[in-house]
């Protein structure tokens, strides 16, 4: 397996890269970033972190992770980059906005993150299709951004956006004291103020279960707050790193890995899908070695589909 990470000098992008090194056996992994130097400290130092493997401790934290695993390569953005690889993940960004460190401060971005996109997708024109994994913010514009620029096919775009899930299962937990490990409440909509959980197919320990309109609202407010509480606790020049560093890892892991039969929410271009079209919109999909393999259809309560198609409107804006 061959990961290329751009971005992967960035928080989120070497964290990805970390947690890729350390949990999936033998994998290659390439990290593009403009400060070199940096870079390469960092996939010296993921090297060095695989080689524990030959102790009693090591073997304890990573008994399914082969030691000797194939050397980080690293190199500066270029043309080449986004060619002979099985998976490429795209976490740059520029440096925050001052308008970025409150809620809907993912759109700040859009304006200096476009043109990068648009150079890379320019890149990806002259290459072969393969997996692309976008969690550059505002991530659902820059997905689009890419898939129209490239020209390759929708399916190659997988937008990451399980953080959220990965939110609503904590505050999900405390209300009906549980382990968040038992939770799973998909999110559909955009990356941003417009998320939509869907409370109508959230489970605890696999049982359905029903929430009181206060319920959801709580679920939903911390959902959109808490990125901006952490970054207000780490710095404003911090971001969610590990929630988003996990689960980016986790979802490219499973692409590389065959893709999934159950449906998981991703942000992908929709052509007519649930009444949409020329957006990317977190939507249930299965999972491939291409990218995505299909949209499911889901019936949705009014109070998702309401949202749903906020999420839309707003998104429209492209």
């Amino acid at each position: 397996m061959h990961a290329t990470i751009i971005g992967g000098a960035g928080a989120v992008g070497v964290t990805v890269a970390y947690t890729l090194a350390t949990t999936v056996p033998d994998i290659e992994i390439h990290l593009v970033d403009i400060t070199e130097e940096e870079v390469a400290g960092h996939a010296t130092d993921i090297e060095h972190a695989m080689n524990h493997e030959a102790h009693a401790v090591g073997q304890a934290i990573a008994s399914d992770v082969q030691s000797g695993s194939p050397p980080v390569r690293t190199s500066p953005p270029a043309p080449d980059v986004v060619e002979d690889t099985d998976c490429i993940i795209v976490v740059y960004n520029v440096d925050r906005p001052e308008e970025a460190v409150g809620r809907g401060g993912r759109e700040a971005y859009y304006q200096q993150n476009r043109p990068i996109a648009d150079e890379l997708g320019g890149w990806m024109q002259e290459r072969s299709p393969c997996p692309v994994v976008v969690v550059t913010n505002p991530m659902d514009r820059i997905t689009y951004r890419l898939w129209d620029v490239s020209e390759w096919p929708r399916e190659s775009f997988v937008g990451y956006s399980l953080s959220e899930t990965a939110r609503a299962a904590a505050e999900i937990g405390r209300l009906r004291d549980v382990s968040p490990k038992q939770v799973y409440c998909p999110m559909m909509g955009e990356h941003g103020e417009n998320v939509v959980p869907v409370f109508s197919k959230t489970t605890i320990d696999g049982q359905t279960v029903e929430f009181s309109q206060k319920e959801r609202q709580q679920v939903l407010d911390y959902v959109r707050e808490v990125p901006y509480e952490v970054m207000r606790q780490r710095g404003a020049d911090k971001s969610s790193r590990w929630v988003s560093g996990r689960g980016t890892a986790a979802l490219a892991h499973a692409i590389l890995d065959g893709g999934t039969d159950e449906p998981v929410c991703a942000s992908v271009p929709l052509d007519g899908e649930y009444g949409y079209a020329d957006v990317c919109l977190s939507v249930p999909v299965t999972l491939s070695s291409s990218g995505w393999d299909e949209i499911i259809s889901w019936d949705l309560t009014e109070w998702e589909r309401d949202r749903l198609n906020s999420a839309y409107r707003h998104l429209q804006k492209q």
